[in-house]
């Protein structure tokens, strides 16, 4: 086959189809597992319902049994589950008795979400904040008072950088474009 793809892009597809044919062949395994254990349940559970009963059951009793268990094994295995991953969730929540957070200073100026912060490496040092507001503001870290306010953009302020040597800004919005501007300080 005489394919039009660089050879690199060629063979990055193909490892990529490679890693999603052994993601479908685990998941197809797996799923036979599960249906051999849901299989020997329904089989454990027919056979607990023979003891009970004292008598057997007829195919249609049986398929309504093997039924209604398939449904708990799956009512149970989505307990267990949501019960796993909050307990996973929770694990991630840190209790007010273990953290100690104390507010140090506050920024006050944006009439909208905040979307990105950065700080310049460059003296004097200050903070940038982007705004849903449509405006960048830069901050002095010390006084936590507004010292510049970029307002040229027409939609959200999503993120800002700094450049690493010069005091110069980049600001990307969801108006499509990214400015670069100079500010003094």
């Amino acid at each position: 086959m005489d394919s039009k793809l660089p050879s690199s892009v060629r063979s990055t597809l193909l490892e990529l189809f490679g890693q999603i044919e052994r993601e479908f062949e685990n998941l197809y395994i797996e799923n036979l597992e599960l249906r051999r254990e849901i299989d020997t349940l329904n089989e454990r559970l027919a056979g607990e319902g023979q003891a009970i009963d004292g008598a057997e059951l007829s195919k249609g009793q049986l398929k309504t049994k093997a039924s209604h268990s398939t449904s708990q094994l799956s009512q149970k295995l989505k307990t267990t589950y949501k019960a796993s991953t909050s307990k996973i969730v929770s694990s991630f929540k840190t209790t007010t008795s273990r953290a100690i957070c104390q507010l140090v200073k506050e920024y006050i100026g944006h009439r909208d979400g905040i979307w990105d912060v950065s700080v310049t490496r460059t003296q004097p040092i200050v903070l940038g904040t982007a705004s849903a507001d449509h405006t960048a503001l830069l901050w002095s870290i010390e006084t936590g008072k507004c010292l510049v306010k970029y307002a040229g953009h027409v939609g959200s302020v999503n993120s800002i950088k700094f450049h690493p040597s010069e005091q110069l800004a980049l600001t990307a919005s969801g108006d499509q474009t990214a400015h670069i501007w100079r500010y003094v300080v």
